[in-house]
């Protein structure tokens, strides 16, 4: 039977609820629970006893605000029967038959209810009965007395709320009876422990006889015969049955009937005139003392009716009286009983309000008044929290004093003290000090778990370690764990050995469970131990006697190995949750202890003869603490595995074969990148609306930078696409502790979602060894596929599927990540259990792992993808010579091998100066920056017709299907210091793409459906030769002081339009003759614009080539003036060009303008030099766009004669400008102009003559140029 370990148990009248079959489980649980529902009832709901009144001994009208609590049980035994005439509320005073008329559709209800009424005959100490029949059909008669039917329709919780009320009413007419009986009674003795000595026990006349209900089939009274006037049916009629069945049930004319139970036990009353008790002064000891007792008893009664101020005044006159008699098993239990009818007049007064004390005068309980709820409101008065707390530790101080009470039972007397009430007593302070602890002190909601047994915080914390955060909690409480710890441990000061093996493994139980909630984990776990070696013989017994009956070799109970498989499983599965972190580490706990313990399971097991529980133990062993034993027992545990499965086999209690026993061996399974001909790249179809997605996700970031290395780092990490009927693989990690091999005769995948094809594979795992295999298969299917693990087969054992673990592992890794950074900014070191809850591993707890469902790696099938191959290139060996400036053209002739057609194809390039590309220093001024950048970026080595700068369309169309060929053509420039290069040729199957994005837009408007395409790689090795090298650059002023005919002039450039025409001739063009061209300058504020530009061309070269320079000196639209000079340069020689170039001019805001650059993104980074004055940035910016200008207006080319090679000559390297030849470059803002009114005296440019000693008129014009 269950221990009273609440501390408001005497307050509980027990009531069994006992089922009326046939009825099905669930159904009977249900109404179970809906009876539980009432469990409490206020006396002014528990209808009166109309004839006595308020005069009726335990009147529910007395004290209206009472409560009565009910105990609903559904088990009963007599274990604890010696008991129940000394602690009332551990008898069971109703019985309850639930009945499901759902099963009894068929049948009569009136059999039903004779087989409850038979049921009585077990429990002879039920003074009322009732039978419920739940859920009645239309064409159920109620026409069978004694049964309640309890239709579900209406209000369903009024009728049972009334059917219990007048239930409580029967029980306090009946608790008449009974007081009214020990009253009477000459003697009580205490109780005596079964076996404590031999004695007989005689029933004298006066012997407690518990009554019968009005529903037993054996009473035939009047009232039964009333056509069912003593139904509990919720009318008026019902009170009055009550009265006159507890009016006949105390006269004498009424007959009784003893029910005994089935086995000989000790009565159920102990009264007794003690005329057989044992000899000498102790029989008129308890003559004495009777008086007390009684007075006792009547309190318990009280307590148990509810009738509180009368059960205070009856235990404070048994008090007084038991210690002036010395009686202290009697004067302990009177203590009990007060402090528990003052903790629920506590909770009356919160709910109800101050209740005034009391007389059992009736008249005075006509004023009181209440309104009950079930738990209290928040009591904020500042007297009240302070009455709460008085009442706090006036229940400590009065349990503190029961315990030393019960201590001293055997210095008066010489029965012996029940060592079950003093545990019980213990225990019941301890579950009090506790839940206060756990609510972080005494207030109106601990009260009303208290009343309500409501210990729900103590199965929460069951297996919780108690953290450094809940000891702060705690620490408000004003309760000590120690204090806690020094009761529960007090209950060994008894023999408990002496007690039933049931309450001993009961007690123990809840020792363990309250010192573990309190943290004492050694301790509880010490009790625990002790617990589970009082269960083990027991068990070997029971299995084997069973086992001997049955002739069976194994029999399963559920007895001491499952509460030792539970418990190991919970300890295991955190060790496996560690596991990940480091495989030799075993956590807390000492392995020699466990080895032992697990072994003693295993020896226990094998004595049962129960294979399955040896086989768990063995696995288990062998499994956790591998680490820790040596190689030789390894081995002897694995072949007795082997051994155990044969036993059996033959005695056909196993399988043919089991599944492994070791722990997981898949350590990681991760899919394997295929090679790059097949490899899959993802592009959105529309680039547009990606970019500007992407752009919206960076703008709205709030980051300024656009690398931040602080910031949080992205899984870049590229994601893998199978391809349908493509074979893939997977690089599996696999694992054996162990100190011998394991053989696996089949390793697969194992899959979900998508089919897949696996091809088996099979290894060896060494001993103490990691292995990595690759396991391959092809997908069926388009879709999602899920690798789950492996389904592997060891030499012996079944084939068996083993999970991967890789993402549990990466969560405990982010976990450590956390912890660490707790350390390292708390670095206290802790020893022993206290470093579970005291060092900084808090968000390392499980539990949130068990919450979370298991998830797995899923990778994605697409469709079946077309396959290029590269079939011959117009390369030799893949190299190439290129001079500088020079731009040659290769084909590649590309084959579709695969089924599937290709219509769309695009080309992408690297070479080794974008590859490694030089470092550009943030402190270099902005030119030099422009000028790296521009060899970088703006100077490309590769293209082809689908790169073009005036086509946004990326990518060409073509058609290829299969089996058929086409050639790509890709030009090279030869840039000085590239090496090489390398053209990446993307193909796809557009038409498939776009048609899945039409289906999609019109389904829903997410972004378009992605293109996917696959990647030829083609190298190529470039040389690149420097062959004409420009150098020496300089701005001369051109002065022109004479006079020259337009025929001269015309005559000079009809020359140089015949060298053009002229090109295949070695002959140089004359200088001179572009120097007369100039004078057709236009220019009548000028007549001389231009300036000479000079610079050396040098061939490093052994063949001559041909260098032409052409000058644009075009300033307007209708202009086209440009110029063209050609020259031949031998080998080895060097040649200097003199060209005349027009002076250039650019406004203010064409020449302040900022230094662009070829990087969009390119990150503001603030000089860390001094700031450059405005004067002088300006004419930075000045220099770079005349310098820009410059480069514009000449261009060089040349061509080589012997070979046919022509290329282009890069001018920028060599050329860099001076302040002073910048001034002659370009034209003045301001400008004055001086000419002669009369032009007679003009004999040149700027040069006039005329005659001494005469006036002449000068005329000065001052040209502005500025904006």
């Amino acid at each position: 039977m269950d221990l009273a370990v609440d501390i408001t148990s005497s307050c509980r009248v027990r009531v069994l609820l006992v089922p009326v079959s046939p009825i099905k489980k669930s159904s009977f649980w249900r109404h179970v629970e809906l009876v539980r529902k009432f469990n409490t009832v206020r006396l002014g709901d528990v209808t009166p006893d109309l004839h006595k009144g308020a005069n009726a001994k335990f009147s529910s009208q007395v004290f209206q605000e009472g409560q009565m609590h009910f105990q609903f049980v559904t088990k009963y035994n007599r274990d604890h029967s010696h008991l129940e005439d000394f602690q009332p509320h551990r008898r069971i005073f109703g019985v309850i038959g639930i009945m499901d008329c759902q099963e009894w559709k068929d049948k009569d209800l009136s059999e039903g209810y004779k087989e409850f009424v038979d049921m009585l005959v077990q429990y002879p100490t039920a003074v009322a009965t009732r039978c419920f029949a739940f859920d009645p059909t239309e064409n159920q008669p109620d026409d069978t007395k004694g049964l309640i039917m309890i239709p579900n329709v209406g209000n369903m919780s009024f009728y049972m709320s009334t059917m219990i009320c007048d239930f409580a009413s029967e029980i306090l007419d009946q608790f008449a009876t009974i007081a009214g009986r020990i009253e009477n009674l000459k003697g009580l003795e205490s109780p005596i422990p079964l076996g404590a000595f031999p004695r007989r026990y005689e029933v004298p006349n006066n012997v407690v006889i518990p009554q019968p209900s009005t529903s037993s089939p054996n009473i035939k009274t009047q009232q039964q015969a009333n056509n069912r006037a003593s139904q509990p049916v919720p009318t008026p009629s019902v009170s009055s049955s009550f009265l006159k069945r507890a009016s006949s049930a105390a006269g004498s004319s009424r007959p009784t009937t003893i029910a005994s139970p089935p086995s000989p036990r000790p009565s159920l009353s102990r009264s007794t005139t003690f005329s057989n008790l044992v000899h000498g002064g102790e029989g008129n000891k308890t003559i004495q003392r009777t008086p007390g007792r009684i007075k006792k008893l009547l309190a318990d009664f009280y307590l148990l009716a509810g009738r509180l101020p009368d059960a205070i005044q009856f235990y404070n006159e048994a008090i007084d009286m038991t210690k002036s008699h010395s009686d202290y098993l009697w004067l302990a239990s009177a203590k009990e009983g007060l402090a528990c009818t003052m903790l629920l007049m506590s909770f009356l007064q919160v709910d109800v309000g101050h209740i005034i004390s009391r007389n059992t005068a009736p008249n005075d309980s006509a004023a009181i008044t209440s309104t009950h709820t079930s738990k209290p409101p928040p009591n904020s008065d500042k007297i009240g929290l302070d009455n709460q707390k008085s009442i706090l530790s006036e229940i400590t101080e009065m349990y503190e004093d029961v315990v030393q009470t019960y201590a001293k039972v055997g210095t008066t007397t010489n029965i012996p003290m029940p060592s079950l009430v003093f545990a019980e007593a213990c225990l019941k302070l301890s579950r009090f000090l506790v839940l206060v602890f756990l609510n972080n002190g005494w207030n109106d909601t601990v009260l009303a778990k208290v009343v309500h047994a409501d210990m729900g915080d103590l199965s929460q914390r069951k297996e919780k370690f108690l953290t450094m955060s809940d000891l702060v909690k705690c620490k408000d409480s004003g309760i000590t764990r120690y204090s806690i710890a020094k009761y529960v441990t007090k209950v060994w000061t008894v023999d408990v050995d002496e007690l039933s093996m049931m309450d001993q493994i009961n007690i123990m139980t809840h020792m363990s469970s309250l010192l573990s909630v309190i943290g004492y984990h050694r301790k509880s776990a010490w009790f625990m131990y002790e617990m589970l070696n009082r269960m083990i013989p027991l068990l070997i017994q029971g299995r084997a006697a069973v086992a001997s009956s049955l002739n069976k070799s194994n029999v399963h109970d559920g007895g001491a190995l499952k509460i030792l498989q539970d418990k190991f499983d919970e300890t295991y599965q955190k060790q496996q949750g560690n596991a990940a972190k480091k495989t030799n580490t075993l956590g807390f706990g000492w392995p020699a202890l466990q080895i032992d313990i697990l072994r003693e399971c295993i020896v226990i097991s094998e004595a049962i003869q129960d294979h399955a529980s040896m086989l768990y133990y063995t696995t288990v062993l062998l499994k956790n603490l591998y680490q820790y034993i040596s190689k030789d027992e390894q081995i002897r545990l694995a072949s007795s595995i082997q051994r155990i499965v044969n036993i059996s086999k033959r005695s056909g209690q196993s399988e043919n074969n089991v599944n492994y026993w070791g722990f997981n061996i898949v350590r990681s399974i991760e899919p394997i990148h295929p090679i790059p001909r097949k490899a899959i790249y993802q592009h959105p179809l529309l680039i547009a609306k990606a970019l500007a997605a992407s752009k919206e996700g960076r703008l709205n970031s709030g980051d300024p930078f656009i690398y931040n290395p602080f910031a949080k780092k992205k899984n870049d990490k590229p994601q893998i696409n199978l391809i349908k009927d493509e074979v893939c693989e997977f690089k599996v990690s696999l694992s054996n502790p162990f100190g011998f091999d394991l053989e696996l005769s089949n390793i697969i995948l194992s899959t979900s979602g998508v089919e897949f094809s696996p091809v088996p594979a099979a290894a060896t795992i060494p001993a103490n060894d990691t292995l990595t295999i690759r396991l391959m298969g092809t997908p069926l299917e388009t879709g999602a596929l899920t690798i789950r693990g492996c389904i592997i087969k060891i030499t012996g054992f079944a084939e068996q599927e083993f999970l991967n673990e890789k993402q549990k592992t990466e969560q405990v890794k982010e976990k450590e990540n956390k912890v660490m950074s707790l350390v390292e900014s708390k670095r206290h070191k802790y020893s022993g259990l206290q470093a579970l809850y005291k060092a900084p591993t808090l968000d390392l707890d499980m539990r949130h792992d068990n919450a979370q469902e298991s998830q797995y790696e899923q990778i994605n099938v697409i469709e079946d993808q077309p396959l290029l191959k590269i079939k011959s290139s117009s390369l030799l060996h893949g190299a190439v010579m290129l001079f500088e400036g020079e731009m040659t053209r290769i084909h590649i002739q590309i084959e579709n091998i695969g089924h599937i057609p290709v219509d769309f194809i695009t080309l992408s390039f690297t070479d080794s100066t974008t590859n490694h590309p030089k470092l550009i220093n943030p402190d270099l001024p902005p030119e030099e920056q422009y000028e790296i950048e521009l060899y970088t970026k703006g100077t490309p080595v590769f293209s082809w017709e689908g790169s073009k700068a005036d086509n946004n369309q990326i990518g060409k169309r073509i058609s290829l299907g299969p089996k058929e060929s086409t050639d790509i053509v890709v030009n090279i420039y030869g840039k000085q210091g590239c090496t090489g290069g390398a053209v990446y040729i993307d193909y796809g199957y557009l038409d498939r793409a776009i048609k899945g994005q039409e289906q999609e837009s019109e389904q829903s408007n997410e972004l378009p459906t992605t293109l996917y395409t696959r990647q030829l790689y083609f190298p190529v090795m470039i040389t690149v030769y420097q062959h004409l090298e420009p150098l020496n650059w300089d701005v001369l002023y051109l002065r022109d002081n004479m006079t020259i005919s337009k025929e001269a002039v015309d005559k000079a450039f009809e020359a140089v339009s015949k060298t053009k025409d002229q090109q295949g001739n070695s002959s140089d063009q004359r200088v001179e003759d572009l120097l007369l061209i100039t004078q057709r300058s236009s220019d009548d504020n000028d007549k001389n614009p231009y300036c000479l530009l000079t610079l050396d061309v040098r061939n490093t070269w052994t063949v001559p080539y041909e260098v032409e320079f052409m000058i644009d000196n075009t300033e307007t639209a209708s202009e086209n003036e440009i110029l063209k000079y050609q020259v031949t340069i031998q080998p080895a020689l060097t040649k200097r060009i003199v060209l005349p170039l027009k002076k250039l001019f650019l406004t203010s805001e064409q020449r302040l303008q900022p230094i662009p650059s070829f990087e969009p993104n390119k990150q503001f980074v603030v000089s860390q030099g001094p700031k450059m004055a405005p004067e002088q940035e300006r004419a930075k910016l000045q220099m770079f766009w005349y310098r820009e200008l410059l480069l514009d207006r000449v261009k060089s080319s040349w061509r080589c004669k012997t070979t046919g090679r022509e290329g282009i000559i890069d001018l920028r390297s060599s050329l860099r400008l001076t302040p002073v030849q910048l001034n002659i470059l370009k034209k003045q803002d301001i400008e004055f102009i001086v000419s002669m009114s009369d032009n007679q005296y003009t004999t040149g440019h700027r040069q006039f003559e005329c005659p001494v000693n005469n006036f002449v008129a000068m005329n000065v014009t001052i040209l502005n140029r500025q904006d």
